[in-house]
């Protein structure tokens, strides 16, 4: 009964930005006569906000108008973000069934909406994709709350939780964190519980946004409080009534005063108890304003009810025992009727997914018996063709044999012009690359060689200031042909590396680990070389993916190639770009998963059902030209100046991923940046 309160008053704490009262009547006026359709959609919905916890009908007014708004001008993410906030008023009028059809209607937006670049939320067009998804899976999870769905809980909150995290938005992340206390702790699972808890205490106060403290330690100090520490609950309690008449949160602070009220009954403190039980029962006839249906009061009653009966005062019980007891009645009722309907609806939905199987399941019946049909018509035509052709076997057979002969001298043919142009290719890049250092060598060499006899003649003369002056230019001679003799080396060691087999060993290793190490060795050597090379890197490692059966060395080689590709390509917008560029380079993994309904293979390699890794490199440098798009994964093809790159690098790359049985492909927008994403086995 007491976590069935709780989650009631969950539900009553602000999900949406909430506008301040001070700024009510400005926002109406503003709503009335604004001047395009953009800001009244944007107005609306700090309107609904104020109004969420408040007053159902003026909330609900709002959102219908954004709901308007953004069908008319086709604005999907602010479609799915009204579709939302009306699933989340739904679930305080316990309209279950209605929010469940929103949320699934919200899901199918996003999921099928491009990219808005202007999508009325003012975000990044990725960024407010992803808000939106978050959004909506933790508005679901509140949902499974009074449906009583631990499993559909702890999942939502958690996808909720990863996108929060994805997008930095702070509230997503305390919610979730919140939410997942709250059902551990219906799960009593009480240290998991407080983990949660704790860690949405940590980020609501290093972020700043307090005012889900109050809730936050509601829980805390119940757990506390089952943990048998009575002192840290009772503090935590404290807390968070401070918290809540700070912040304005009334569902949280409603959540302490009944702690705090239970709390005292237990200790029989007959003051404290009757003063903490009269606070709740006022605070939640205010909540109550919202539904009559929403709130349970009736828990307020009963608080009030035990409280005076504590105190001895048997005509005030009684009086707090009927209205607790009438009030029960009602909302009882209510909630029953909501969840059968919900109940309803989601039987009607599995049985249409189910009918849609079967109709599917049936169709495929029906072409594969016309496909056997088929079948068993050509056999019947292939053997009376044969059957009239017998007599002609021996010719036809001959005819068969010069074809087949025919096509394997042709297939020859092709295999070693194709050797040949590989190798001609290559011939070409080799000698074009080795030609250019080489002749600076003989250029320099040669006309070291004629300065040294001038310098000879010099020295027999007795100039030696012409002879020092000469000697100094053939130092400088001999130091370039040291810098071009080494850019050969460089070039044929890369040649070497590209045509070596790797005769390393697979060993089980931490991809992330790896990716993470790699970054930073690539990171911190060109440092090295270019104090003045500054960039953003963002990582985001699926903690899921465990260890995989690579050859590590060259992986790693793989990921350095792509990141040091990505470092000079923002290095070099960075040199033609204006003051407010900001150069970021992002290294993420992710577990590869099979498509939803089929079925994972019974293997060590699939044992969580993941297919493989996928491993990406994010920048927003240039980009790749598209009429070079083609060629990038060739030997010595290149798009740096010359003696920057040798061209070896991503086609080393492309190789070793392709050995290991996986896929190198890169995404790419001239002016916007590229994504260099491989893909490996998990075996």
């Amino acid at each position: 009964m007491i976590n069935k309160l709780l989650s009631t008053l969950l539900v009553l704490l602000p999900i949406f930005s909430h506008a301040q009262p001070t700024r009510l009547d400005s926002l109406v006026k503003a709503f009335k006569t604004a001047a395009n359709d953009s800001l009244k959609y944007q107005i609306s919905g700090e309107l609904h906000s104020y109004y969420e916890n408040t007053n159902s009908d003026s909330a609900n007014f709002y959102i219908e108008a954004e709901l308007l708004l953004a069908a008319r001008y086709k604005k999907k993410l602010a479609e799915a973000t009204a579709l939302i906030a009306r699933a989340y008023q739904r679930i305080i009028s316990m309209r279950y069934a209605a929010s469940l059809q929103d949320l699934l209607k919200a899901f199918s937006v996003i999921e099928k909406v491009n990219v808005e670049k202007n999508n009325w939320i003012h975000e990044d067009p990725e960024k407010a994709k992803l808000s939106t998804l978050s959004l909506a899976h933790h508005i679901y999870a509140t949902l499974m709350t009074p449906t009583q769905n631990a499993e559909q809980q702890i999942f939502h909150y958690k996808q909720a939780l990863a996108l929060g995290k994805m997008v930095n938005n702070p509230t997503r992340i305390i919610l979730a964190n919140l939410g997942l206390g709250r059902t551990y702790l219906d799960l009593n699972r009480l240290d998991s519980a407080l983990l949660f808890e704790q860690e949405a205490e940590r980020i609501a106060i290093q972020s700043g946004q307090r005012s889900y403290l109050a809730a936050v330690l509601s829980y805390s100090g119940l757990l506390h409080l089952k943990k048998n520490n009575k002192e840290l609950a009772r503090q935590a309690f404290y807390r968070g009534i401070r918290e809540g008449i700070e912040s304005g949160n009334k569902g949280g602070l409603a959540q302490n005063y009944f702690q705090l009220t239970n709390y005292y009954l237990e200790e029989n403190d007959k003051d404290s108890a009757l003063f903490y039980a009269v606070k709740f029962q006022k605070l939640m006839e205010i909540l109550g304003s919202v539904s009559l249906s929403t709130v349970d009061k009736g828990m307020a009653y009963e608080n009030v009810y035990r409280a005076f009966e504590l105190n001895n005062k048997p005509d005030s019980a009684y009086k707090y025992q009927g209205l607790a007891l009438s009030t029960k009645s009602t909302l009882y009722k209510a909630r029953i009727n909501s969840l059968a309907e919900f109940q309803n609806l989601s039987f009607r939905e599995q049985m249409r997914l189910q009918n849609m199987e079967r109709e599917n399941k049936a169709r495929q019946n029906r072409i594969i018996g016309y496909a056997m049909l088929c079948g068993l018509f050509v056999f019947a035509l292939v053997t009376f063709i044969l059957y009239r052709n017998n007599k002609q076997k021996q010719q036809a057979n001959r005819v068969l044999n010069d074809t087949l002969s025919n096509l394997r001298s042709t297939q020859a043919q092709l295999i070693q012009s194709e050797k040949m142009a590989s190798l001609g290719e290559l011939t070409a890049g080799i000698a074009h690359e080795i030609q250019n250092p080489l002749n600076f060598v003989n250029n320099f060499s040669e006309v070291s060689r004629e300065m040294l006899d001038e310098m000879r003649e010099a020295i027999e003369k007795g100039d030696t200031e012409e002879a020092r002056e000469i000697m100094h230019d053939v130092i400088q001679n001999l130091e370039k042909i040291n810098h071009h003799g080494k850019r050969a080396d460089g070039i044929i060691k890369g040649m070497l590396q590209h045509s070596r087999s790797s005769s390393g060993q697979k060993e089980q290793t931490d991809i992330n680990a790896l990716a993470d190490e790699y970054l930073r060795l690539a990171y911190h050597g060109l440092r090295a070389k270019d104090k003045s090379f500054n960039v953003t890197l963002k990582t985001d490692y699926d903690e899921s993916i465990g260890n995989i059966n690579i050859i590590p060395q060259d992986i790693g080689r793989v990921i350095l190639n792509l990141i040091t590709n990505a470092f000079y390509s923002i290095a070099e917008k960075k040199r033609n770009s204006s003051p407010g560029y900001e150069p970021i380079v992002t290294l993420s993994t992710k577990l590869l998963k099979p498509p939803s309904g089929t079925s994972r293979p019974d293997s060590d390699r699939d044992r969580e059902g993941g297919l493989g890794v996928s491993v990406s490199v994010k920048d927003n440098g240039n980009g790749i030209p598209q009429e070079v798009l083609d060629k990038i994964f060739q030997p010595f093809f290149t798009t740096k100046p010359t003696g920057q790159g040798t061209g070896l690098g991503l086609s080393l790359s492309y190789d070793i991923v392709k050995a290991n049985g996986g896929d190198l492909k890169v995404e790419t927008r001239e002016g916007e940046g590229s994504e260099f994403i491989f893909q490996l086995p998990a075996a």
